[in-house]
């Protein structure tokens, strides 16, 4: 799969500006943040309400976390997979050749599963970076809601959660059409599963279920 690429070209359009994205790159950044000084000048009661905002950053970690467990998780497939695919070449059997076609679709889908979710994870950097972004809004809000000296202009973060949530968006588009790719690897691997399994005379069971 060429998801990078892919990517890039959802992001950095013109094509023009590809090799200058490759050198520099062209994902959003967090420039304006509410220093932790000014937020402890708040009243102890409004800080409770802002930081309520902060749910939305734990949820964007926690989904990254998931995101790096199901990658460890799709790593360890693919090693038990090639394991099998060595087990299978010293037995001797007439179906040898279609269980290793199903064997290597199957490694074939899991090595881009594992690209994918790559990706995932950068789109979840992404996300909490909005997410982030949204925070800082709703801490500079606040500040200036009780007038407190704030060297700071309200409109420079809601730019920066617009900037930064039409990039994400861009990157979905990105995803999306990986995702697309990862669907038609998936179905050869399930043909490929189907043949091996209606062959040997399980058809009506198990190659659903076999991992």
């Amino acid at each position: 799969m060429n998801s990078r690429k892919n990517l890039l070209i959802w992001m950095c359009v013109p094509v023009s500006l590809l090799l200058l994205a490759l050198a520099s790159g062209c994902g959003p950044s967090l420039k304006y943040t509410v220093p932790q000084e000014t937020i402890q000048r708040l009243p102890k009661g409004s800080r409770r309400t802002v930081f309520q905002a902060r749910t939305v950053v734990t949820i964007a970690v926690d989904r990254k976390a998931s995101i790096r467990r199901k990658i460890e998780a799709t790593i360890q497939e693919i090693e038990k997979t090639k394991k099998k695919i060595e087990s299978a070449k010293k037995e001797s059997s007439k179906y040898l050749g279609l269980e290793l076609a199903m064997l290597d679709a199957k490694v074939d889908f899991l090595e881009d599963s594992v690209k994918h979710q790559e990706t995932l994870l950068e789109l979840a950097d992404y996300e909490l970076m909005l997410a982030k972004a949204q925070f800082e809004l709703a801490k500079a809000k606040l500040v200036k809601k009780h007038s407190i000296a704030f060297d700071a202009d309200i409109q420079d973060f809601e730019e920066q959660v617009k900037s930064v949530g039409e990039y994400v968006q861009r990157f979905k588009k990105g995803v999306d059409a990986e995702a697309a790719e990862l669907k038609i690897e998936e179905d050869k691997w399930l043909a490929a599963k189907k043949t091996y399994y209606s062959a040997i005379g399980e058809s009506s069971k198990g190659w659903w279920t076999e991992q």
